[in-house]
């Protein structure tokens, strides 16, 4: 938004006006800040600015280089004035002490310092494009993972289906001892003979080959994840309810750092409503969607904004937190609301892609693998 002089008001303010290679310090604000007009500001008038004309002896660049060093600019934020807005006079530039080497040396090092800028902008771009294929990388390694070509099959592991039919077992057990009430919508999914895949739901099979977002290896199996899973939802608690200065269960909300297993324990509560146990994975469902980690503390309680999901005895949990990963898009991509959210239904509803037992460990271990180099790679 520039702002104009008249050709009188040039006329009254002639020392306002700026000249190509002229010094602009800035006044206010950025203080101290240096910079050499170019040819197309020559004749723009100055507001708020110090100009400085050089000899001819002086490089105008050098100079700013100079005053722009953290050396000077240290000197001169000494000598601001202000507290809101710092400020600079004509005096605190006036008298700072400059190194002035031979004319053709200020050229030569102008020279140095434009090639390692550049340089410096050269790795600053190929740092942002290192980063952004580290995150490809791991994203096609998670992909491969779940699909069952990241690591050899081997024909003797035990099937999938035989995994669902004891998780099939076990639930119907728990329901027998009256531990969990009996899944009215659970779920079975089969590949006919007219190679279509089919849910058996309340009854009845329904076609669900265009839900099938790929194709398994044989001994693979898709499953919805209800059917692996026990899913906790979170509660929040009131600030008469927990505390700052440690003892009772670690409460864990949306704003503790997931980061792997690691997690920021602050707060803490002696009257939990929502216990996660050891090796849960938990997952932030609300304002922040997608945070993955695993609870490698013990029993601590979660707040509204986190899921935990529970797996089966023969599913992995490191293996999960991969299925999880692995379809992080989708999952963000269901949330709603004014706060994003998503509801339990989304997780319940996933089609997780189920490998042998023996499997998913070696799909572990080969993505830690994996990661350790990348991490490597972007140090």
């Amino acid at each position: 938004n520039w702002i104009y002089l008249s050709y009188y008001g040039i006329q009254e303010n002639p020392r306002c006006i700026v000249h190509e290679n002229n010094l602009l310090i800035s006044r206010s604000g950025n203080a101290g800040t240096c910079c050499v007009a170019t040819k197309k500001y020559d004749g723009y008038g100055a507001v708020d600015i110090l100009l400085i004309s050089l000899s001819s002896f002086c490089s105008s660049f050098f100079i700013s280089y100079c005053i722009n060093s953290p050396f000077f600019q240290h000197k001169i934020s000494q000598n601001n004035r202000g507290v809101a807005l710092s400020h600079i006079g004509t005096n605190t530039v006036a008298k700072i002490l400059l190194p002035l080497p031979p004319l053709a040396e200020q050229k030569r090092i102008v020279g140095q310092i434009e090639n390692l800028l550049k340089c410096a902008d050269e790795i600053d771009q190929e740092s942002t494009t290192l980063e952004k294929s580290l995150v490809l990388a791991k994203q096609k390694v998670l992909d491969l993972a779940i699909r069952g070509k990241l690591v050899p099959q081997n024909p003797e592991d035990e099937p999938a289906s035989e995994l669902l039919k004891r998780i099939k077992a076990e639930k119907e057990a728990l329901v027998r001892a009256g531990k969990i009430k009996r899944d009215r919508h659970e779920s079975y999914i089969f590949r006919g003979d007219d190679n279509c895949y089919y849910e058996q739901l309340n009854g009845k099979a329904v076609n669900i080959t265009e839900e099938i977002p790929f194709d398994l290896p044989g001994i693979w199996e898709w499953c919805r994840t209800k059917n692996i899973i026990e899913l906790l939802s979170g509660r929040d608690l009131t600030p008469q309810d927990y505390n700052d200065t440690g003892g009772g269960y670690p409460y864990i909300t949306g704003a503790s750092n997931f980061e792997g297993s690691k997690l920021t324990i602050n707060r803490w509560t002696d009257t939990p409503e929502v216990i996660s146990i050891l090796n849960d994975v938990l997952l932030t469902c609300k304002g922040t969607i997608g945070e993955i980690a695993i609870n490698t503390v013990g029993e601590i309680h979660i707040a509204r904004q986190i899921m935990a999901l529970r797996p089966s005895t023969v599913i992995n949990k490191e293996y999960l937190a991969i299925i999880l990963q692995g379809m992080i898009a989708h999952i963000k991509s269901e949330a709603n609301g004014l706060i994003p959210g998503i509801s339990r239904d989304v997780i319940l509803d996933l089609l997780a892609p189920i490998p042998p037992y023996n499997e998913q460990r070696r799909i572990v271990q080969a993505i830690t693998q994996y990661n350790s180099i990348l991490e490597l790679i972007s140090k």
